[in-house]
């Protein structure tokens, strides 16, 4: 056989045992939302051995109180999407583009808050939205949230509007068009490859976040939904395949976001992000 071939069905067997293993928590929760309490805990098989219990999504669905938790969790993240494109397209037009002392030094140093971890600053987060008079509002979960997506997208901003010839920006100054007007009608419509990429990270995580609002809420009906999932687990003893079933609810619309704009996440990355 070919040197070549015996490489690639390497790889291939490689990148299936890998593909298998990133699915198995996925497999085994669909599995586990599944079947009775008793079996989830006693059963070692993947998914139901006798009786698949379908209704158990009903009953979840009903108790989750779904649209309620949802329209909450899609709030907070629109809010916080439409604040990282459009503040973060703005600055990295700003470090693509224009000249302004300490530029370069600015950037870095911004670039270099993605190494602090965010569980390092909740308390003092806490205390400032707490003399802000924003604790226990969807004001103090998006604020946060786009000021952590910040580096990242400016980072991918910015390197984007490095890639399209500058001779545009020149040709649009010298028709007389403003800095916003040439980022709102050029720059920014060509580079949604990366509006694609930041969005769906950014909906990833603030759609999914829990330490944050477990910390800044305490009002139930401001809950999202991954609180109102943790919500289901209020019982002595621990029902595994509720949780499952909640979690599987919650996460139906990521997968959805993703499944359609992958195509745009995977361009987004693999071009604007290698390009300076």
């Amino acid at each position: 056989m070919p040197k070549k071939s015996l490489k690639q069905i390497s790889i291939m067997a490689v990148l299936i045992v890998w593909s298998a293993i990133c699915l198995y928590p996925l497999l085994w929760m669909i599995g586990a939302s599944l079947k009775n309490s008793q079996e989830v805990m006693q059963s070692y098989s993947l998914f139901p051995s006798e009786t698949w219990h379908w209704g158990i999504f009903v009953d979840v669905w009903n108790k989750l109180q779904f649209f309620k938790y949802f329209t909450n969790s899609v709030n907070v993240t629109f809010f916080t999407l439409i604040g990282v494109n459009f503040i973060y397209s703005l600055g990295a037009f700003a470090f693509a583009k224009l000249d302004f002392p300490g530029k370069t030094a600015i950037f870095y140093a911004f670039l270099a808050m993605m190494f602090v971890p965010g569980i390092t600053i909740l308390i003092p987060l806490y205390l400032t939205e707490y003399y802000l008079g924003i604790l226990n509002s969807h004001l103090g979960l998006i604020l946060p949230m786009v000021n952590g997506a910040g580096p990242f997208a400016m980072f991918l901003f910015r390197n984007y509007f490095h890639s399209i010839p500058h001779e545009i920006y020149e040709s649009a100054k010298l028709e007389g068009s403003g800095l916003f007007r040439i980022w709102w009608r050029i720059y920014f419509p060509l580079s949604l490859p990366a509006v694609a990429t930041i969005t769906i990270m950014n909906f990833l995580g603030s759609w999914n976040t829990l330490v944050l609002p477990m910390v800044m809420l305490t009002n139930k009906d401001l809950f999202t939904l991954p609180l109102a999932v943790m919500l289901l687990d209020s019982g002595v003893f621990r029902q595994w395949n509720v949780l499952m079933a909640g979690s599987l609810i919650s996460i139906a619309p990521v997968i959805l976001v993703f499944f359609f704009m992958q195509k745009y996440y995977i361009q987004g990355l693999s071009s604007g992000a290698i390009k300076s």
